[in-house]
């Protein structure tokens, strides 16, 4: 697993705003992607060299959330990707998604429901 952030040279930088574009309604994240990458603490994985996808991290109110965006058919092995993240923050982390896939995800990654589309992952 290779993990670039946008200070990296070789940063995918054009695979991920796609990514994200292509996804903004279903992660209803309507902010431009530039701004995401410059306000976020934001990742892109790569495994074997192939890009899997893009997680980023953010706070609001004190509280940081989480947002992932994602190929269609890299589940698995997104899973350990955002397992992986979850391990760099000693505090709870936060998510807001109504999208199935996505709360089945977070589910298994240790997130619990706590609202209307509202989970937490408790440190």
């Amino acid at each position: 697993m290779q993990v670039l952030i946008p200070s990296n040279p070789n940063f995918n930088y054009e695979q991920c705003k796609k990514l994200f574009e292509e996804n903004q309604d279903l992660i209803e994240d309507y902010e431009k992607f530039d701004d995401v990458i410059k306000h976020t603490f934001f990742y892109s994985f790569l495994v074997n060299g192939r890009h899997i996808g893009c997680i980023y991290y953010y706070e609001i109110d004190n509280k940081l959330y989480v947002n992932v965006v994602a190929y269609r058919g890299t589940h698995l092995i997104n899973l350990e990707c955002f397992k992986t993240s979850l391990t760099w923050w000693n505090c709870d982390i936060y998510a807001r998604t109504h999208h199935k896939t996505a709360i089945y995800g977070m589910l298994k990654c240790g997130f619990k429901k706590i609202g209307k589309n509202l989970y937490i992952y408790e440190r």
